[in-house]
């Protein structure tokens, strides 16, 4: 996806979850994420700062985004937690369940609270076929997102397919625009 760019890559498992220690929990996703991105800081001697999220991570990289100052970002699939579980699991425990656990969801991993206090440009990869994350709710963020942004329609994809052939290319075309945006090209 990166092509013939010079970017070096930083990945983070949160507390709990891909080998790392700790409980597996919501509410360890935030904070995890602020402490990656400024050790990460702290090495990048001053080197825009892009977050990637996928799925879930776009909550983290948002939270990131709307609570330190970021080159960018890009976004594949993001979850607004809230509203799916509210709209899309509500209507058939009347609320009764839905409700509470919409909010018992952590407020730094609201994506659309995020979405309107964040300014950078970014990048939205929306699979169009997504049987996790309907798209419909994708683009609750999106409209909700306040910075520049650009969408890279994911046509025939579902949740975990790779991005490949003129998604692809779109994507590396959107690509420049943001590395033109962040001054790292």
């Amino acid at each position: 996806m990166w092509s013939d760019r010079a970017v070096e890559i930083w990945g983070m498992n949160y507390p709990g979850f891909g080998g790392s220690t700790g409980p597996a929990r919501l509410s360890t996703i935030g904070p995890a994420a602020l402490a990656a991105f400024d050790e990460l800081k702290h090495h990048a001697d001053n080197r825009p700062i892009v977050p990637f999220g996928a799925s879930i991570g776009t909550t983290a990289a948002l939270h990131v985004a709307a609570h330190r100052q970021v080159a960018g970002l890009i976004l594949h699939n993001p979850p607004p937690m809230r509203e799916m579980a509210l709209r899309q699991f509500g209507w058939w425990n009347l609320w009764l369940l839905a409700g509470p656990i919409a909010l018992q969801m952590p407020r730094d991993l609201d994506s659309i609270q995020n979405a309107k206090t964040t300014r950078a440009p970014a990048i939205f990869l929306l699979a169009e076929k997504d049987e996790i994350v309907a798209p419909r709710f994708h683009r609750l963020v999106v409209d909700a997102y306040s910075g520049e942004k650009r969408v890279v329609e994911l046509r025939g994809a579902h949740h975990n397919d790779p991005i490949e052939g003129a998604a692809l290319a779109d994507l590396n075309d959107t690509l420049d625009w943001l590395l033109t945006k962040t001054g790292s090209r």
